[in-house]
């Protein structure tokens, strides 16, 4: 989704810069500070414990489980990402209270991975993410104080966190563990998700950094990304490189490469896309929750890599085919969707795409008659030839959609 290219000194402000506001001429770039990338750090534990549960239990059930609370911690980590996007001044009381928001969220690594096991994960977790999100309005409502144009965010972050926190609260603390439990949360998360969409033009004031928040989203998509390599990695590590292993190993790593190729070689908008993020909510909503799924399909198959290489002796159970072939398949459509937001449906990237995770999907039935590396072989020559028919596209592209 994203293109090697640079974009022009205009696009974004520096980061010393005290409040976002639209790019001028003649300005640095804004990247991403040391401080955002050690801020990483702590969801790259948090990730990890998601994909550990995928792996260790590849069934259809537990994946779901794992998939569904994936969406809190990605939630979380793009609430930090987008409150530094629009008002970090990278001083100590920002990082001060930062810190101590990712205390809550090392609070989510260490709970995300007995949830449903017990109680006491269960509560952990809640509270968790409850303090996680008490950080973010301290850190709004620090800078609220100095830039009023920051209010309409702290009014909407603050009515929405009030809304959703009984539902994680008391699905801890007062419902029965299981199926009630866990449907109140997703009511919770229900609410998160739906705030930014119901204010968005009130929010799309304070303005924001687009060039430095498609940087953001693509670290974190490296970081779900190198769970499959730390994946297949650890797959061939147990199988102390086996001859079979050697090979899925291989097709593994070809397979990462691919979903690398196909994120980092093409642009999820067209060139100059960056500023109209800026401009528009529509299309900064598309953007920002279109990633869920990209990289929720990339959590998912970087959590069965490992299993598969492991068990590469044999062949790949259905429900193991499905966590790495679907997640393939999901990443496909999701960067297709997000794509045409920006160029329309009929544009040539997003066909190949859905076509691409179509002929990924139709893969499935092959699950227990085939070698697992030929589960591994067959998406990553899919997305090879995806990723080549593309290129034309990509130096040719369709003009700006209007309206």
């Amino acid at each position: 989704m994203h293109e090697a290219h640079h974009p022009s000194p205009s696009a974004v402000l520096p980061a010393q810069q005290e409040r976002p506001r639209p790019p001028e001429s003649g300005e640095a770039e804004r990247r991403a500070t040391w401080f955002e990338l050690f801020c990483d750090l702590v969801f790259v534990a948090a990730v990890g414990q998601v994909t550990r549960r995928i792996g260790a239990a590849p069934g259809l059930g537990s994946v779901a489980a794992a998939a569904a609370l994936f969406v809190p911690l990605w939630w979380t980590w793009v609430l930090y990402a987008v409150r530094a996007n629009r008002a970090d001044r990278d001083i100590t009381s920002h990082r001060l209270l930062t810190m101590a928001g990712l205390v809550a969220v090392c609070g989510l690594a260490v709970f995300v991975g007995g949830v449903g096991a017990s109680d006491a994960a269960d509560t952990g977790f809640a509270l968790s993410y409850l303090g996680a999100r008490l950080g973010v309005a301290a850190l709004y409502a620090l800078e609220a104080r100095r830039d009023r144009g920051l209010a309409p965010l702290l009014t909407s972050f603050a009515a929405g966190s009030l809304c959703s926190a009984p539902f994680w609260a008391g699905g801890a603390l007062l419902a029965p563990a299981g199926p009630v439990r866990y449907g109140i949360w997703a009511g919770g998360m229900l609410v998160d998700l739906a705030v930014p969409l119901l204010s968005g033009r009130r929010n799309a004031k304070a303005g924001h950094h687009a060039e430095h928040l498609r940087e953001r989203f693509g670290l974190f998509t490296i970081i779900v990304l190198g769970e499959s390599v730390l994946g297949f990695t650890n797959g061939l590590v147990q199988a102390r490189t086996a001859g079979p292993a050697l090979v899925t190993g291989a097709a593994a790593f070809v397979l990462c490469a691919c979903l690398w190729w196909s994120y980092f070689s093409a642009s999820g908008s067209r060139p100059g896309a960056h500023a109209e993020l800026a401009d528009d909510p529509r299309l900064l909503n598309i953007y920002v929750f279109g990633h869920l799924p990209v990289q929720l399909g990339l959590a998912v198959t970087g959590g069965a890599i490992g299993t598969a290489v492991l068990g590469s002796g044999g062949r790949l159970s259905t429900a193991l085919a499905l966590c790495v072939l679907g997640g393939v398949a999901l990443f496909l459509l999701a960067t297709a969707v997000v794509r045409a937001a920006f160029t329309g449906v009929r544009d040539g990237v997003v066909r190949v795409r859905l076509g691409t995770a179509g002929l990924v999907v139709s893969l499935v039935p092959a699950a227990g008659r085939v070698p697992a590396w030929a589960m591994l072989v067959g998406p990553a020559v899919l997305l090879a030839l995806s990723v080549a028919t593309e290129t034309p596209a990509h130096r040719t592209r369709p003009p700006a959609r209007r309206g």
